[in-house]
């Protein structure tokens, strides 16, 4: 159970001097709210009203929190308050990080940050620059994140601010854990228990303990593991913290479930399950009943599995929690399975995959949506920039009253300079926005291009289990579905991002090459090799370029072969781009369209949507970008394979 979370700030950042009351009427302050948009002269205390009921709404409705975060900036522009300004920015900032839109919120967090800086409001930028350093770890910008992190650790050791050390260190880790670095991540972890040691917080290392557990698990280290999860537990019950003690049953659970000790897990999530119904805590009671299902699941137990499984797609769907409800489809195929029920089978095969390609559009809907909103965001953004310009004005206008002895024409000659300057930057700044908002339609356009590569990979995948399953060949359709589990992980992973790691894009390929050698019974190798010159985990590419070629290879080139086939994956470095050739040893082009693998003229849709996007990014990158297809022949002119060169343009970390 993932249970790591960086500290989120909303908090009100004006003088101490000014509180609200637990008694304090909701009703009252929004009259309050509602009398200062309409008063020609707002206070202080009209900000502070709107921004506590931004934060109040925030955890009951969005858009009546998004309203009242609005309400307060303006009333902080018309009052001239800079650091009513920043607080409320940094506010509406955090209410689209809540729901997600992590894009939409780095506009409005980072303009906060530039004017806590143009204040020197130390607090507020300790604040928002955490609040920023979330933002971009979600949206997967795992050094900028932790850039931001550095800078308050920095300005915390500066200050000998130890809480805020605590925070900097746990969430840096925290961010590399995120980032699948472990090893980073632990160092972190154990530097944070180090400063809560000074402090003598021992109440507070329950969840570093777990955070170290977790990092252990996915490492495969189940030992460290398990002390680490059982050192959380015991400080966890220590002080009496339900909802940790929780997590820590549910961990070492997990643990002893990976090391088949079965009574023992069953054991620990039993027990918490009892807690997570005392609290209660709805999402948690739905987890552990499907997990006691699975558990029973393995020991081929399926009377006992049913009503726990059962239990829990039941609170999930009642919830809302989609990918719990996701869990339970699955364990109730292995249970269905397990009691030899084909009809049941298939049922919850087919939620499984429709909730699942649901869960896919939404994940893709929701990122254009994310988009669209940002643009919308450069209104309020130029509104700032307005203002700033105002007050400088208005400071040089005060400045000529003071000094009459300046001559008319020296008057002039500024007002025209100034209109000149402020004209030139408005200029540049709308240049600037054509250019981004054409960098960003482009960024689209790869990205509709890249999220059709899925339907289509999953669609072929997904009639290989179908027919295992038809046949009644439940090791190999399991074996493929553990596979192809673990491929759709990294493809829903590489989904929102327009580069990822070569190492990331290695690792899906070979599951693709597994799960396309165990679908056609073993009738072909494949080997990648990598020049030793590059190092893929700091290598940055376009995702699901390559994977076309290797299943055109496979369906076109080696189908027809008549003895074992070989697909080869070659990655070179060059000056510009990475040089990707990916070679079979079959029949050639020429064979496969007379012996009726493909068209003369057919072009499939993995291809046609791979030159799309090379062509997008020759446009954009580089005129280099692009593929090359080669016909093999022997000395007979007769068809040994094919080869297809691929020019891919890269970033380098």
């Amino acid at each position: 159970m993932k249970t790591r979370a960086a500290i989120l700030i909303i908090s009100f950042l004006f003088s101490a001097s000014f509180s609200w009351s637990q008694t304090t009427k909701v009703d009252s302050l929004k009259a309050i709210v509602r009398k200062a948009i309409v008063k020609s002269e707002p206070n202080k205390d009209d900000i502070k009203a709107a921004i506590f009921l931004s934060d109040y709404y925030s955890k009951y409705s969005i858009d009546s929190a998004k309203y009242y975060g609005f309400a307060a900036y303006n009333i902080a522009k018309t009052v001239g308050n800079q650091t009513g300004i920043a607080v409320s920015l940094n506010s509406i900032g955090m209410l689209y990080q809540i729901c997600g839109y992590y894009d939409s919120a780095v506009p409005y967090l980072d303009s906060s940050r530039a004017m806590f800086a143009n204040i020197g409001d130390q607090t507020g930028l300790v604040f928002v620059r955490n609040n920023l350093a979330l933002a971009m770890v979600r949206k997967g910008n795992y050094a900028e994140g932790l850039k931001y992190y550095q800078e308050n650790l920095n300005y915390a050791k500066s200050n000998n601010e130890l809480e805020n050390m605590v925070l900097a260190y746990n969430n840096m880790g925290i961010a590399y854990f995120d980032w699948e670095k472990y090893r980073q991540a632990l160092k972190y972890y154990h530097l944070a228990l180090n400063v809560l040691d000074d402090l003598k917080e021992e109440e507070r290392t329950g969840p570093v303990y777990n955070n170290i557990g977790e990092a252990y698990f996915d490492m495969g280290e189940m030992d460290k593991a398990f002390i680490y999860f059982n050192k959380a537990r015991v400080i966890n019950k220590k002080f009496g913290k339900k909802r940790s003690i929780l997590i820590s049953m549910i961990n070492i659970g997990k643990i002893l479930y990976t090391n088949k000790e079965y009574d023992k897990a069953y054991a620990h999530f039993s027990e918490a399950l009892v807690i997570s119904e005392s609290i209660p805590d709805l999402e948690h009671i739905a987890l552990i009943n499907i997990r006691i299902g699975i558990l029973f699941n393995t020991l081929d137990k399926y009377a006992e599995a049913k009503p726990y499984l059962t239990k829990g797609l039941n609170v999930a769907l009642a919830n809302g929690k989609s990918k719990t409800v996701l869990e339970a489809y699955k364990a109730f195929i292995e249970y269905s399975r397990g009691v030899k029920d084909a009809e049941e089978v298939y049922k919850y095969g087919k939620l499984y995959i429709n909730l699942n390609d649901s869960l896919f559009n939404e994940s893709s809907l929701n990122k254009i949506s994310e988009l669209e909103t940002k643009y919308k965001t450069t209104e309020k953004e130029n509104e700032i920039v307005i203002l700033k310009s105002d007050q400088q004005l208005k400071e040089l206008e005060i400045q000529l009253q003071k000094n009459l002895k300046y001559s008319l024409l020296v008057l002039i000659l500024i007002l025209l300079l100034t209109s000149l300057l402020l004209f030139n930057r408005y200029k540049l700044k709308k240049e600037k926005e054509k250019s981004e908002i054409e960098k960003a339609r482009i960024k689209i356009e790869q990205r509709l291009l890249h999220s059709q590569m899925n339907p289509h990979f999953i669609f072929n995948s997904l009639n290989s289990i179908n027919s295992f399953i038809g046949e009644n060949n439940a090791k190999e359709a399991q074996a493929y579905l553990i596979k192809f589990a673990k491929l759709m992980r990294l493809i829903l992973e590489n989904s929102r991002k327009v580069m990822v790691a070569l190492e990331d894009e290695i690792h899906a390929l070979k599951l693709n090459m597994e799960l396309e050698r165990l679908r056609f019974n073993d009738t072909f190798d494949f080997k990648i090799d990598i020049d030793p010159k590059i190092d893929p985990e700091y290598i940055y590419l376009p995702p699901m370029l390559i994977q076309p070629f290797i299943e055109n290879a496979i369906m076109h080139g080696i189908k027809g072969k008549d003895s074992k086939g070989l697909v080869t994956l070659t990655i070179k470095a060059e000056k510009e781009f990475l040089k990707c050739t990916v070679e079979d040893n079959g029949v050639g082009r020429k064979k496969t369209i007379k012996i009726g693998n493909t068209k003369k003229d057919h072009v499939s849709l993995g291809t046609q949507v791979t030159i799309e996007r090379l062509e997008i990014l020759r446009q954009e990158i580089t005129p280099k970008a692009g593929m090359q297809i080669i016909d093999l022949i022997d000395e007979n002119d007769h068809g040994i394979g094919t080869q297809v060169v691929l020019h891919i343009p890269y970033e380098e970390d």
